[in-house]
């Protein structure tokens, strides 16, 4: 069985593969260029940027569980990352405005969720359902905390990242 799953990774299409890369190139141009604005324009630290910029430890988790996956060809790196990615890259889609600076955080998300949607076409071409399941229960365990985490921080720090993101409280 494992040896089929290898090789039903290598039938992907040359476009496939190559979407891919692409896309993963993409969303760590975007993460990088927002970590910088984050640490060296915002001056945050390393908490405020685990906080205040969620999508970015959530993009880098994807990109090394992308990299996990075509080093070890297995299924189960690929959704490792799928619930933080939703959570902070799609659902940010309908949670932030579509202008000024957000225009920027919005091109994030967009490049978050066609990762994932690259990511699930990808996995359903390979059709290990146990993989990813596997992979989807951890994504469920690890993040759960990580969003509870975000989501407390930036309840119970409202007024610091009204004034960094020069937002109305």
């Amino acid at each position: 069985l494992t040896n089929l799953l290898i090789f039903n990774i290598m039938i992907l299409t040359k476009t496939e593969k190559s979407i891919g890369i692409v896309l993963a190139i993409l969303l760590l141009l975007l993460t990088l260029s927002g970590s910088g604005y984050f640490f060296f324009t915002l001056k945050v630290n390393f908490v405020q940027w685990l906080a205040y910029n969620a999508c970015s430890p959530s993009s880098l988790v994807y990109l090394g569980c992308f990299i996990a996956f075509w080093l070890t060809k297995k299924s189960f790196w690929l959704p490792l990352a799928f619930l933080p990615m939703y959570y902070f890259g799609t659902m940010g889609l309908f949670t932030f405005t579509w202008n000024g600076a957000n225009i920027f955080a919005q091109l994030s998300h967009i490049t978050m969720t066609l990762n994932l949607l690259w990511a699930g076409y990808t996995l359903y071409r390979i059709g290990d359902y146990k993989g990813f399941a596997q992979g989807l229960l951890w994504s469920i365990l690890l993040f759960v905390p990580y969003i509870a985490f975000v989501m407390y921080y930036c309840r119970t720090h409202t007024e610091e990242i009204s004034n960094l993101l020069q937002m109305t409280p």
